[in-house]
């Protein structure tokens, strides 16, 4: 898992640095970075909005099939297999794009949580020799972003580090620019400290909730039973989390959840949910057409018939069957009348 990490984080580390080379400032460099990540995510955010318009126009439907045959499990399992092969979709093609944008999530979150290392280059053997020496200056350092604390002993206590660092090094992360607004990124939030970095993790929370709301919106999706408190859960989970990490990172999560939303309306341009339905219910009415008039022409029945001194069987589709019975309730109806009962 670490190698996969590192491949992945690397680049995105080296792209990140650049960045702050060309801004001079971890507020604005994290804010480019984060806009620059959903760049170059964009093509598998269009397909997990299709994939998820499409889940949802689906639903209703897969929904009666499940009630209809909620006690025949062999059943239902194979009319939603018909339903997924008759329209070429599947019930978990959502799911892929968010599997191929989880190992980059977690590269991004490594890359943001490592400025030390991916900002201002200093070897990751080098961080594991001087974390003791930053722990016995500052105390326990977080166990989320670590490297913000080290780089506070750094500030506090230079002197400490000078048989590790050069001097050039040291020099680059005592000018490290933190600061964005006012605050101290480096800091980390705290309920008995009231101050602006208060607002970080309230705002990156607030705006979590924002974007989830918006993309179910906006996606045609509605939250049914115990979905609807599942957002509310999963933003206070990260709420709480927010206090024990450093501002820069709640930094990056309220401009991922900023930008986010832009791109689910941007989205919304090219992608109607209503009107993806509609083609999908005309889509539905057209294999059910299809699948009709297959079946008509399936061979249905088999009657015996004397043909010279053998029996031979004909073979009769549902629309030959259909006009044999009704020739045969004629004749018998026309026996009635002639013979009686």
């Amino acid at each position: 898992m670490n190698i996969i990490l590192s491949i992945i984080s690397e680049p995105l580390g080296w792209i990140m640095r650049q960045i702050y080379l060309f801004v001079g400032n971890y507020g604005v460099t994290l804010i480019l970075f984060t806009l620059f990540t959903k760049v170059i995510l964009f093509p598998l955010a269009i397909k997990q909005k299709k994939s998820m318009i499409r889940m949802s126009a689906f639903q209703p439907v897969i929904q009666n099939i499940q009630k209809k045959y909620a006690n025949n499990p062999a059943k239902q399992q194979e009319e939603l297999a018909r339903l997924q092969t008759e329209h070429g979709f599947s019930m978990t093609s959502g799911c892929l794009p968010m599997f191929i944008q989880l190992p980059i999530l977690f590269g991004l979150i490594d890359v943001i949580y490592k400025p030390l290392h991916f900002i201002l280059g200093v070897s990751n053997d080098v961080i594991t020799r001087i974390t003791p020496v930053a722990e016995g200056i500052v105390g326990t350092l977080s166990r989320y972003s670590p490297q913000s604390g080290i780089i506070v002993a750094i500030r506090q206590n230079p002197r400490a580090f000078e048989s590790y660092l050069s001097e050039a090094r040291m020099s680059a992360i005592s000018s490290f620019n933190m600061n964005f607004l006012g605050m101290d990124l480096t800091a980390t939030p705290s309920l008995k400290v009231f101050n602006t970095l208060l607002l970080i993790p309230i705002l990156s929370a607030a705006f979590m909730l924002i974007q989830m709301i918006v993309s179910t919106k906006l996606n045609g999706q509605k939250m049914e039973g115990s979905a609807k408190v599942m957002p509310f859960v999963s933003v206070a989970m990260f709420g709480y989390f927010a206090f024990m990490m450093p501002a820069g990172v709640s930094i990056y999560w309220i401009f991922s959840s900023v930008f986010g939303i832009v791109q689910e309306f941007i989205l919304r341009i090219f992608f109607d949910p209503d009107k993806e339905k509609e083609k999908i219910k005309e889509e539905i009415e057209r294999a059910k057409k299809a699948r009709k008039e297959k079946e008509k022409q399936k061979p249905a029945h088999t009657a015996k018939a004397v043909k010279g001194d053998k029996y031979v069987e004909d073979t009769y589709t549902e629309e030959e069957a259909r006009i044999v019975k009704k020739r045969l309730e004629k004749a018998r109806q026309l026996d009635k009348e002639k013979y009686g009962e």
